[in-house]
């Protein structure tokens, strides 16, 4: 793999990032409770890490 590319795709990873946060964001940005906004986000990160944790392909290293 080349460093172009590399760059390349590290930056399509940052913007598709970037994106995905600003559609959480605006999605639970209607709930007006701290608490209960936390609570949502909690729940999308226990849900990303067992669905993580059911593939037997993934490892730490490759969430990072």
């Amino acid at each position: 793999m080349s460093e172009g590319l590399c760059l390349e795709v590290l930056i399509a990873t940052v913007v598709a990032w970037a994106g995905v946060w600003g559609i959480v964001e605006e999605a639970v940005d209607v709930v007006e409770s701290r608490a209960l906004r936390c609570c949502l986000y909690a729940a999308l990160l226990v849900g990303a890490l067992a669905l993580a944790a059911a593939q037997r392909s993934v490892t730490v290293c490759g969430l990072v």
